[in-house]
């Protein structure tokens, strides 16, 4: 704070993308003269701030993806409710008990939306709710996942909730308690302002021209605010953000008489700011002067407009003017010109943001797509024979590059090494660190034919070469066709079985060894196993046995066991597997990575 200066006048500055917070105190008289109106309205209690999205500084058409370990949803509309804080683990918004994100109301879905983090962004995603899911007053496609931004807002039922901590990324300002007032303010009716001047409208031809050009956000906002003082004769004007309350604001834009941008107006009207939060047009009018204290009698406000943006029927926005002192005159049909441009920033508004969802949904499905070709490039062939010992695998990525990793290779000395595993995460993160892993345990197979030392080598590698929340379940074991042994490191997968050819299927179920890139100073040591003639070991990922149905139990080890007892060949086991999980799910779009690898023994 500055030395001197009350904590409420001290000016700020944070060193987040140069973004300057400002904030005034809350006043307790408005600095407006006679206000008329059509219906009163009782006052509401002072005390609630609205937060709202980010200024013009940081306000553009392709906004950087939010990256943070702690995803904040702050309340911006809607009943009360706590700001929402998210780890990298995600969570599910709904009305359910076990949502991390618990949201009671009739019009939200027991399981309503996902939050996830994959590779530092932050993803959503609609579960399918009845009433849907909005971002941006745009509705998300079923199933469909859409990245996050800074400032983001998610609808959620009646609940708005904005993406990432208000105080560091936007301008807030407190608006004056002029709800002694309420009885003035005048509501325009729309057969009030239904017809435009014929002299006015090659002005609003021009202004409707220049708002649709805008091809980012920070200039639609700029061309919505030149507009508006051309058009209507105000002074100067904001774009604003609030709930129904209004008792403080965000400042998207502002432009002053003298045609400079940025800053912020002196005070603003609560009373006009809550009538078009609840989708009014209102205006103040000035015939008297009440008996204010001097510093806000001196602003002198005559005349005063707020308009609500609307998109798909839910306020994006408001349009601010007002006119001071000396100011030239209010053009008379201010409100229908207004009325006609913020329908026009509507439209507008609307289209930038579904064509910035549609960007991001189509820059990262580039960048998956680009991640499952390199995996499918370094993938074995899904059936085969390696020396004698057939083997199959049936390998299913997720909505996201999958992070599951599948080698089977034949070693020097006759035996054959065979790998499944799974990186944590998902996205094209956790395939990058599975295309590495796969590649650094094919190399050490290859020349020292040891899962020991493998196993030791890629968890130094991982160590070394991963961010500290990465790390990989790892299945690695090396068959000998000739004696029909199998020597295998389990670290932190616990999910194979050994299949016999009477039909039974057992699996330990526990791992031995912690997962690689956990701790650099675990040591791994082989098991040792000897087979019957015809054996298969079955390994698989956790999308098998982790997949829930609809009331979100689980596949399971022993549903697993219990098919794989029933088959015979590799072949086998992987389709009737894979088809039984996929029964389980009423779906074949799986929510997890699904890999499933099975090799036998020679039957003699």
């Amino acid at each position: 704070m500055a030395l001197g200066v009350p904590e409420w006048r001290s000016w700020s500055t944070v060193s987040l993308a140069a973004v300057v917070i400002m904030r005034v105190e809350t006043l307790e008289k408005g600095p407006l003269a006679c206000l008329t109106a059509q219906r009163s309205r009782d006052p509401s209690p002072s005390g609630y701030h609205p937060r709202m999205p980010s200024s013009s500084l940081n306000s553009t058409f392709c906004r950087p993806p939010f990256q943070g370990p702690i995803l904040r949803l702050n309340p911006v509309a809607g009943p009360p409710l706590e700001p929402i804080e998210l780890t990298r683990a995600g969570g599910v918004i709904g009305r359910g008990s076990t949502c991390e994100v618990r949201l009671v109301d009739p019009t939200v879905s027991r399981r309503h939306a996902s939050i996830s983090c994959q590779d530092d962004h932050w993803l959503i995603q609609d579960l399918g709710g009845a009433n849907g899911t909005l971002l941006n007053e745009v509705k998300i496609e079923n199933e469909v996942t859409s990245i996050l931004a800074e400032g983001d807002r998610i609808r959620v039922g009646p609940w708005s909730l904005q993406v990432g901590t208000v105080e560091s990324t936007s301008m807030a300002m407190r608006t004056l308690d002029d709800a002694g007032e309420q009885d003035r303010v005048r509501r325009v009716s729309p057969a009030e302002t239904a017809s435009l001047a014929r002299h006015r409208l090659n002005l609003f031809i021009e202004c409707a021209g220049r708002i649709n050009q805008a091809i980012e956000e920070h200039a639609l906002w700029d061309s919505i605010l030149v507009s508006a003082l051309e058009g209507s004769g105000f002074g100067r004007g904001a774009l604003l953000r609030s709930d129904a309350q209004a008792e403080s604001v965000e400042i998207i834009a502002y432009r002053g008489l003298d045609g400079g941008v940025g800053g912020r107006p002196d005070d603003l009207s609560r009373s006009l700011i809550r009538a078009a939060a609840e989708g009014d047009i209102a205006q103040l009018l000035s015939d008297q002067q009440p008996d204010y204290g001097q510093s806000i009698a001196d602003l002198n406000i005559h005349s005063a407009l707020c308009c609500p943006i609307m998109v798909d029927d839910v306020v994006a926005a408001s349009l601010y003017l007002d006119a001071r002192g000396a100011e030239a005159t209010v053009e008379n049909d201010a409100a229908s010109f207004c009325q006609a441009l913020v329908r026009i920033a509507g439209l507008a508004i609307a289209n930038l943001r579904r064509r910035e969802l549609v960007e991001r949904q189509q820059r990262m499905e580039s960048d998956l797509s680009a991640a499952r070709e390199a995996q499918r490039f370094m993938l074995p062939p899904s059936r085969g024979t390696v020396g004698t010992l057939p083997y199959a695998m049936q390998f299913q990525p997720g909505r996201y590059a999958s992070g599951d990793l599948f080698d089977v290779m034949p070693l020097p000395d006759g035996r054959v090494g065979f790998a499944v595993g799974d990186v944590s995460g998902k996205g094209i993160g956790a395939a990058i660190l599975m295309a590495a892993a796969q590649s650094h345990i094919h190399s050490v197979l290859m020349r020292e034919g040891d899962p020991t030392a493998a196993a030791r080598a890629v968890n130094e590698y991982v160590l070394a070469h991963s961010a500290v929340n990465r790390f990989v379940s790892l299945w690695l074991g090396v068959l000998d066709p000739v004696t029909r042994d199998l020597s295998y490191v389990d670290a932190g997968h616990g999910h194979w079985a050994l299949c016999l050819p009477g039909g039974e299927a057992r699996s330990e179920r526990i791992a031995a060894h912690p997962p690689i890139g956990i701790d650099a100073d675990t040591s791994f040591e082989a098991n040792q196993l000897s087979c019957e003639p015809g054996a298969r070991i079955v390994v698989m990922t956790d999308g098998v046995v982790e997949q829930p149905r609809e009331d979100q139990e689980q596949f399971g080890m022993d549903r697993a066991l219990a098919v794989l007892g029933r088959c015979g060949t590799p072949t086998e086991d992987v389709e009737a597997l894979h088809s039984a999980v996929c029964e389980f799910a009423k779906t074949d779009q799986l929510a997890d990575d699904t890999t499933i690898a099975s090799i036998q023994m020679p039957m003699g």
